[in-house]
């Protein structure tokens, strides 16, 4: 008789108390998330809004097991969509659907999302948010920080997070993607290979033309700064040391991290071991992470 795979019902329930939440743009459009908290919450104070990368969503089973690691630690964990989640989603708001997902959305719509999940934790009681983003979320945080220089925000953990300070797309297929839009097709897809990321994806053309902005409000341009270099919370980045490539040294670019952070209040830097860019198996070393940024954060709260 084949021997049969372990049933996931006999894993023991989380020590949380976990449920869905929903958040409303200011623009009208609406996002899920998930909650989780500790049984013994106590008092509400910090709590960690976890942002995903391009093409994946709240809901990820690494994610969830990163939250639940966290809450159960103590610190409650909110992991939450943006717009841009998935590779193109419908999103309801206003008075029609919003077209989304990685290859659709707008970068600097991300300030409308993450508002509405700060404005969510404040209205749960919570007065902190640490910010946790992973890869392209990281660069949603420090975007969102940098124009809104919102006090709630106690802290950004960059997680993975190469695309918050450096450029990956090349400008090879410019002229295609102006012809596109010049041919009233600004939203179909580019080349397959176009993404500039490892899975080989894609974007639309308006996404390739809207980037202009988003890397001259990312990475600085003229008399403006990048956005790294205007946050002045602390700033807490990590790499997994599997992330590593040939054309990827992922400590030069924690030390470019540490290097253009120059007003942050401090800055707190590592390489997790063993750990690949999706965190697969890796949940606990990244749940330490955003546990000792909740506790130097915490430790600079009271000796303010």
């Amino acid at each position: 008789m084949p021997s049969q795979r372990p049933s996931r019902s006999r894993r023991q329930d989380p020590p949380t108390h976990e449920r869905l939440v929903a958040a409303g743009a200011e623009d009208g459009v609406h996002l899920s998330g998930l909650l989780i908290e500790p049984q013994d919450l106590g008092k509400r104070d910090l709590i960690a809004i976890w942002i995903h990368t391009r093409q994946l969503g709240f809901a990820e089973p690494e994610y969830v097991e990163i939250g639940r690691r966290t809450a159960t630690a103590g610190v409650p964990f909110l992991t939450v969509n943006t717009r841009g989640h998935g590779f193109g989603s419908w999103c309801r708001g206003g008075e029609e659907p919003v077209l989304g997902g990685s290859a659709w959305e707008v970068f600097t719509d991300c300030v409308y999302d993450l508002e509405a999940w700060v404005d969510v934790a404040l209205g749960l009681g919570y007065r902190r948010v640490l910010f946790g983003g992973h890869g392209f979320g990281g660069a949603k945080a420090l975007h969102y920080q940098a124009q809104s220089g919102r006090r709630e925000v106690a802290g950004l953990a960059l997680a993975s997070s190469a695309s918050a300070i450096r450029q990956k797309m090349s400008n090879d297929d410019l002229d295609l993607a102006r012809s596109m839009r010049a041919e009233g097709r600004g939203r179909d897809l580019m080349p397959w290979g176009t993404g500039g990321d490892s899975l080989k994806s894609t974007v639309s053309a308006d996404w390739y033309l809207d980037r202009a902005q988003m890397f001259k409000e990312l990475y600085g341009h003229g008399s403006l700064p990048p956005a790294l270099a205007r946050v002045t919370c602390p700033v807490f980045a990590w790499f997994g040391s599997n992330e590593t490539r040939h054309d990827r040294d992922v400590r030069a670019f924690l030390d470019l991290i540490r290097g253009t952070a120059t007003r942050a209040a401090l800055i707190d830097t590592r390489i997790l071991r063993g750990v690949d860019f999706f965190y697969t198996g890796g949940e606990r070393q990244v749940s330490d992470a955003l546990l000792n940024a909740a506790q130097v954060l915490d430790a600079s709260r009271d000796a303010a």
